[in-house]
């Protein structure tokens, strides 16, 4: 699964990596060690010539979600690709509102409870990927709230030594295709196989 992720990545390197439309001038993109599910992370989502990077809620909150923020329950920040394009929750997204995620690495933990080890992943030659991801827009009594999700798999590799799930990263040749929603994302999804990826101890 994806429940944390870190992302230091500067503006010239978004640029580098994407066509960014908006926002048009450079930003000052403060590092964030520790992205957790509820608070706000960058999302990358098509626009007409490219992508706008927008921050986010990470926990998608459907657009049928009509009642205070507090009162959805539901666990949303990982989407499982098995079942997301029937899944109430993100069916609509899925068809519609594909997103790009930007992040550094990931971490998972291992061990019993109160003795956990913290691990971190990194791609081992691309200096940033980017997690497949879906965001939505509800309106509710407490005003609009974007929010988006991160889909994930069963793990294909040596990551089924630290989770029963990993997150989908989306290789850098395929993410305007994973932006068009008319495109197929079986390949997309298929296509990083994450013994690319270096795993260390972290702090």
């Amino acid at each position: 699964m994806c429940g944390r992720f870190w992302r230091d990545i500067g503006w010239d390197e978004y640029r580098r990596g994407l066509t960014v439309m908006a926002p048009a001038v450079p930003q000052n993109y403060e590092p964030h060690f520790d992205v957790r599910p509820t608070t706000q992370a960058l999302v990358a989502r098509p626009v007409e010539g490219g992508v706008e990077l927008v921050d986010m809620r990470w926990g998608l909150v459907p657009f049928w979600h009509r009642k205070p923020l507090k009162d959805f329950k539901l666990t949303s920040f990982n989407a499982r690709s098995e079942t997301v394009a029937t899944a109430a929750t993100f069916r609509e997204a899925f068809k519609r509102r594909r997103c790009l995620v930007p992040a550094r690495g990931w971490y998972e933990w291992t061990g019993p409870k109160g003795g956990k080890t913290k691990w971190s992943f990194r791609h081992r030659s691309d200096p940033f990927i980017m997690f497949a991801g879906l965001w939505d827009r509800a309106e509710t009594p407490d005003g609009p709230v974007e929010s988006f999700t991160i889909l994930t798999r069963a793990p294909r590799s040596c990551l089924a030594d630290w989770h029963d799930r990993e997150p989908i990263v989306v290789a850098r040749g395929g993410w305007d295709a994973w932006l068009e929603n008319d495109t197929d994302c079986a390949p997309l999804i298929a296509a990083v196989e994450h013994d690319e990826f270096a795993v260390e101890q972290a702090e």
